[in-house]
């Protein structure tokens, strides 16, 4: 039977892959499919995920994960990988996320779909939050691969 620090490290690499894999759906297809759609469908979109997004199960995931993260390194013995990841986990997830991602999301919600900068705004919103978005999949990625590697 695994131990308790096993299971939460085997969690924690589980969790951190589902939020690496979120992110890398925006990165690898979502925004493309957006831009397709032009500035105005694609600005409605985005908005909607964006509040949609605070209410989902994913919230559960980004944040268990963190807890799950903090509890794997509590009970680790050898907690030098537990803990890199769970900080690499924090940097991506959270700290990039709120410091990068989420004012442009904010910034985003204050555009008018419509309004004659849209197409502007889109563009400048994309390019911003798809290079905050890269960093943060890479570091849950690579905090996916420690946390299972430390399972």
């Amino acid at each position: 039977m695994p131990s308790l620090h096993e299971t939460a490290t085997l969690l924690a690499a589980v969790g951190s892959g589902l939020v690496a894999g979120l992110c890398f759906a925006f990165a690898s297809f979502i925004m493309r499919a957006f831009d397709r759609l032009g500035a105005t469908r694609a600005i409605l979109a985005m908005q909607a995920i964006n509040t949609r997004i605070l209410e989902s199960s994913a919230m559960t995931s980004w944040f268990g994960t963190g807890l799950l993260g903090v509890a794997a390194t509590v009970l680790a013995d050898d907690r030098a990988l537990v803990l890199a990841s769970t900080a690499l986990y924090a940097v991506g997830a959270f700290l990039i996320t709120a410091r990068g991602n989420v004012p442009l999301n904010e910034e985003l919600d204050t555009v008018d779909p419509d309004g004659p900068d849209a197409e502007k705004a889109w563009r400048r919103y994309r390019e911003r939050w798809g290079r905050w978005n890269a960093l943060r999949t890479l570091a849950c990625t690579l905090a996916s691969a420690g946390f299972a590697l430390a399972s």
